[in-house]
């Protein structure tokens, strides 16, 4: 592997010795109070504890430099130089003789300049992020979020073997739009007018779609980026272990996390009580696989996250135990989004690997029909074909021939290319659109359709995302 090298926090031997001992005492003083607060409320809290510590002269200001002690007693350390990169999307520790690993965003796992002196000062950090997770001590294994928001897990001996092991799972500051996945090749950009007509559903029919792939495959960021689609007047109700999913934008968003008191099935259960509009899993893993497609069939929209590395093992594994789903209650699923990492040239890229539709039962097996799939050969993912019993399903419950609902996909195409071209990627601008179509489409179409008639050579250039979709149609 290659090493990553990162700009690291330097301390003399005599500086390294005042700070070490008045973080352990910080920590010691503070501990309680520390718990789950934010970096803002830590900084502040740090400041007050050294100007005492001056004060009663059990340190002098010519034996540290303030600035650079308060940042690190409220910190994580040699750690926040890494956590400060949005690059950098994983951080690994495989015990204190290793060097700091990463996941970076380019260039895959990568080896950091970073190392730990001793056994001693990995301990020091990892009891550090249990106090300000306000974690509980004494347990092998600790999955929390940080204070700042990304998921850490703790690995202890004895069940690692000999060990610590530290994993934290970064997310970027902004969550990638629609626009930048289309950017950055993971979403075709038909596919993407497709997925849009079908979470919208006209207001008035959504489809039930579920999100697949492996680990790190970027299923939460595609839900992430896709829930924008929704109706503006939806009551949505997202339901999760680890907290990933952002509908801030949402002004009717029911945020619900598992506790002590609820597990996720009793909070799948609980939604059905909250009126739901949508009903969203932030990845289904157990027996709450039942409850969520249950109210599907109840008539709520359902989307969410499973690990599998297709559709149809998504779907094997929502019939198996521990989720035990009837295979006749899953056809009301209407879409599987496959999403995976694949690698190219030098570096790990994330790309929609297939879209299945959900047809009938036949001879007690599910069929699944092929809208798309990526070809790793030409690094295109090729059309197959209009998901047809979705999108009957659409033009049923909206009055509109199937006909129409395609030349809808194609309007919609057409402004998300629109934005593109004019480099609408940020959220509030991706949103403003998508709000303001829904609100008045002639309107929005009539600016979009003028605009891309005039960019002329620039638009063909940018049509490579079609790969003769159009004349399989």
């Amino acid at each position: 592997m290659e090493t990553f090298k990162i700009k690291k926090i330097e301390f003399d031997e005599k500086e390294k010795r005042t700070i070490m001992a008045m973080e352990n005492k910080f920590l010691m003083t503070h501990m309680s109070d520390l718990a789950k607060l934010q970096q803002k409320g830590r900084y502040e809290m740090a400041e007050e504890f050294i100007k005492e510590e001056i004060e009663k002269r059990d340190v002098s200001e010519s034996e540290i430099d303030y600035q650079k002690t308060v940042n690190y007693l409220s910190g994580y350390g040699v750690l926040d130089p890494v956590l400060e990169r949005d690059d950098i999307e994983e951080v690994l520790i495989n015990g204190h003789e290793v060097p700091l690993m990463i996941v970076h965003r380019q260039f895959g796992k990568c080896y950091t300049n970073i190392t730990f002196e001793n056994r001693g000062d990995l301990m020091a950090l990892i009891n550090k992020i249990i106090i300000f997770c306000g974690a509980k001590k004494g347990r092998a294994i600790i999955d929390e979020i940080l204070p700042e928001g990304p998921r850490i897990n703790l690995t202890l001996p004895p069940v690692s073997f000999n060990k610590p092991l530290l994993t934290i799972r970064k997310y970027l500051r902004e969550l990638p739009t629609v626009v930048d996945l289309i950017s950055n090749g993971t979403l075709p950009i038909d596919m993407t007018a497709l997925l849009w007509v079908c979470v919208e559903g006209f207001g008035i029919a959504p489809r039930n779609i579920l999100i697949t792939g492996g680990t790190s495959s970027g299923k939460t960021t595609m839900l992430n980026s896709l829930l924008p689609f929704s109706a503006e007047h939806e009551r949505i109700v997202s339901i999760e272990d680890t907290l990933e999913i952002d509908l801030h934008y949402c002004n009717d968003w029911c945020r619900t996390t598992t506790t002590e008191f609820a597990d996720m099935e009793k909070l799948v259960e609980n939604s059905l009580r909250l009126r739901p509009d949508r009903v969203i899993v932030g990845e289904v893993r157990g027996s709450e696989a039942f409850n969520l497609i249950n109210a599907m069939n109840l008539g709520h929209t359902g989307m969410g996250t499973i690990h599998a590395d297709n559709a149809r093992d998504a779907l094997l594994k929502l019939s198996a135990p521990p989720m035990n789903v009837d295979p006749e209650m899953l056809v009301i699923l209407d879409l599987i989004v496959v999403v995976n990492r694949f690698h190219e040239k030098t570096a790990d890229v994330r790309k929609i690997a297939h879209i299945a539709e959900i047809g009938n039962i036949v001879e007690g097996r599910i069929q699944l029909g092929s809208v798309c799939g990526y070809n790793p050969k030409t690094k295109k993912t090729e059309f197959h074909r209009f998901p047809a019993v979705t999108i009957t399903k659409i033009s049923e419950a909206v009055g509109l021939e199937p006909k129409e609902i395609i030349n809808e996909i194609r309007k919609r195409e057409g402004i998300l290319e629109y934005m593109l071209l004019n480099g609408i990627s940020k959220e509030v601008d991706v949103l403003k659109m998508i709000r303001g179509y829904h609100k008045d489409p002639d309107k929005v179409w009539g600016k979009v359709y003028a605009g891309l008639k005039h960019m002329g050579k620039k638009r063909a250039r940018m049509k490579e995302y079609s790969t003769a979709s159009h004349e399989k149609e």
